[in-house]
């Protein structure tokens, strides 16, 4: 007796693509992308990028320290911004006060009038800047 030979049907056909593409998925996940990036102050080069960064790591601190924030930036490294001593000197770019009403002040210092200076402060949850 002869077995008829089945035609394949649509979910052997998405059962085949999707396999692949899970295996495809997990060799470039093993085996591909891009090398994770350095613990080095690279970042530093985009001012806007590292004030951002710079405020993450006083949300954080205040969020761990009982809503207090650093009296000064350098109190951050370590355990909330990863600096290592020799690239202490990037936090000079930032101007940095606390206020016992808004919470804190935090901008680029303005080096040039060609240059915009762009400010990230903590305001009643919102942030807004100081004129």
């Amino acid at each position: 007796m002869e077995r008829k030979k089945k035609k394949w049907g649509p979910y052997r056909y998405f059962l085949t693509a999707s396999s692949i593409l899970i295996l495809m998925i997990c060799g470039v996940i093993l085996f591909g992308g891009q090398p994770p990036p350095q613990r080095t102050a690279e970042f530093a080069k985009s001012d806007r990028v590292f004030l951002f960064m710079v405020d993450g790591a006083i949300k954080r601190y205040a969020h761990y320290e009982g809503n207090e924030y650093p009296e000064k930036l350098p109190d951050l490294v370590s355990p909330y911004l990863a600096l290592k001593d020799s690239e202490l000197f990037h936090l000079e770019k930032f101007s940095y006060e606390r206020d016992p009403t808004a919470g804190y002040w935090h901008s680029l210092v303005k080096q040039d009038n060609s240059e915009m200076n762009t400010c990230a402060t903590k305001w009643k949850g919102k942030i807004r800047c100081r004129t």
